[in-house]
């Protein structure tokens, strides 16, 4: 668990954080939230249901706070509560502990492409939260789960994600009506029916909770309009499916085929089947929902490789001392935690003051800085989607640096979306999207097809204005 802190706290690397940043100082300095859109000149009309604007508001006070280490610190720490509720909901003191260490390990390992400072964390958070008091309900270890309305009012004021709340209890709630359908035992019977009843009425309370929002019924319609968004599933890389070519999704991979290794062994209960199976549904059908899988799957895979090894082992009669340690072994494992306590600290310091570097070697910075040094170059800029946060935060309220597009698509809406993207890949009707939008300059990666395509017109586009290694500016010539 303290080795774990490394993984979770780093620089800034999402491009939606800048928006969000730039949103919450909009909110503190204004008192009130965004109804429409802030950042672009192209769709100003469009309404804005802002899910998250309480996570932004203290992400504008933290920054002001302690700047964007700060920032890093807090949302790595909250990730890192997040495996404490996980640590919990797999009782790891009765587990074989090097099970649950590397069970744990791994899991860390497995939500490496999703870990950062980034508001989809408060969802994780939450999630893992749900899960430990469902756990503990069933187990009948706690009657926490009916505290549960009052996190899921708080969250649907932090993070959209808190849609999968419902989920969750759906499943736990179905699972249940399948024990008690097939339980013959009366009185087992009524276990299964009370627990029914109980997680069926914190659900609906939870469904009237989450209206204590500034939002009112739009708190409902605006996670799923994204949800069933084609447009956003062809242009976010976070919707898209995991891709397995990639080798930091490898620990993801054996998690699954752990998993399913372990049901080998163990027979999983049905909440734990039905969880398995709905969280990796989710997260093959997109990769942002990985954490999620994490957040459920990790208990069910400590749990299920424990009981395996102590069947195992049972089976050759192997057994642990169970005696005390000496002072020796007592002394090497402080210094042990020493060394990587040190070593975790050093590694976070490390991350941290490479966060300018790290902004730099993603988002093209310096050709923010040409631009605030020429302001006379463009009024209408068309620009690549993940700039689109950095570019807002960078020069809003400049009229003449609006963006043309930024990370808030469901603000952006499915048509604008594909407007976008005809650009971006060159479809026949791309330089008339441009004409119709009046975009007099481009800022856009270099060496893309978009660019090249510009700089072979040059009677139309000045694409030698400013290049370097990452971006390029290219205008329209009069």
């Amino acid at each position: 668990m303290i080795a774990l802190t490394a993984a979770f706290t780093s620089s800034v690397e999402d491009p939606d954080f800048w928006w969000h940043l730039r949103t919450g100082y909009w909110m503190l300095q204004n008192g009130r939230l965004p109804s429409h859109d802030l950042y672009t000149y192209t769709v100003l009309s469009h309404s804005w249901t802002d899910h998250e604007y309480l996570a932004e508001v203290l992400m504008a006070s933290l920054n002001s706070w302690g700047g964007l280490a700060l920032i890093s610190v807090a949302f790595g720490a909250l990730t890192w509560l997040g495996f404490f509720f996980i640590y919990r909901t797999a009782v790891v003191a009765r587990r074989p502990y090097v099970i649950a260490g590397l069970g744990l390990a791994l899991a860390g390992l497995a939500g490496a492409p999703i870990w950062g400072p980034r508001a989809q964390m408060i969802t994780f958070t939450f999630t893992c939260l749900e899960l430990y008091w469902i756990a503990a309900y069933l187990s009948g270890r706690s009657r926490s789960i009916n505290y549960l309305p009052l996190v899921v009012a708080l969250w649907a004021n932090l993070h959209g994600g808190f849609v999968i709340s419902f989920v969750l209890l759906g499943i736990a709630i179905f699972a249940e009506c399948v024990e008690w359908a097939l339980e013959r035992e009366e009185t087992i019977r009524m276990g299964h029916r009370r627990r029914v009843r109980t997680l069926g009425q914190v659900l609906v309370i939870c469904l009237v909770a989450v209206l204590a929002t500034p939002h009112g019924l739009s708190v409902y319609t605006n996670p799923i309009e994204t949800l069933t968004s084609p447009a956003q599933r062809r242009l976010i890389i976070e919707w898209f499916s995991p891709d397995f070519h990639q080798l930091v999704l490898a620990p993801f991979l054996a998690m699954i085929l752990l998993l399913f290794a372990g049901f080998a062994y163990r027979r999983p209960t049905t909440y734990q089947l039905l969880l398995t199976l709905a969280t990796l549904a989710l997260a093959l059908e997109s990769a942002r929902n990985i954490a999620i899988f994490v957040a459920a799957t990790t208990p069910i895979l400590i749990e299920t490789w424990s009981g395996a090894w102590e069947d195992f082992s049972a089976s050759r009669g192997w057994k642990l001392s169970s005696s005390p340690p000496s002072a020796l072994l007592r002394g090497v494992t402080v210094v042990a935690l020493l060394v990587i306590a040190g070593a975790v600290l050093f590694r976070i310091g490390t991350v941290l003051a490479h966060q300018e570097a790290d902004t730099a070697s993603n988002y093209p910075v310096r050709a923010a800085a040409f631009l605030a040094a020429h302001p006379e170059i463009g009024t209408r800029m068309y620009n690549q989607y993940g700039w689109g946060g950095y570019l807002a935060n960078r020069f809003y309220p400049d009229p003449n640096r609006r963006v043309f597009i930024f990370g808030e698509a469901s603000v952006m809406g499915d048509s604008f979306l594909q407007k976008y993207q005809d650009v971006q890949t060159l479809r026949t009707d791309w330089q008339r999207v441009l004409d119709d939008y009046q975009v007099d300059y481009v800022i856009y990666n270099r060496h893309e097809a978009l660019t090249n395509v510009l700089e072979a017109l040059p009677d139309k586009w000045d694409c030698t204005v400013y290049q370097d290694s990452m971006a390029e500016i290219c205008v329209r010539r009069k």
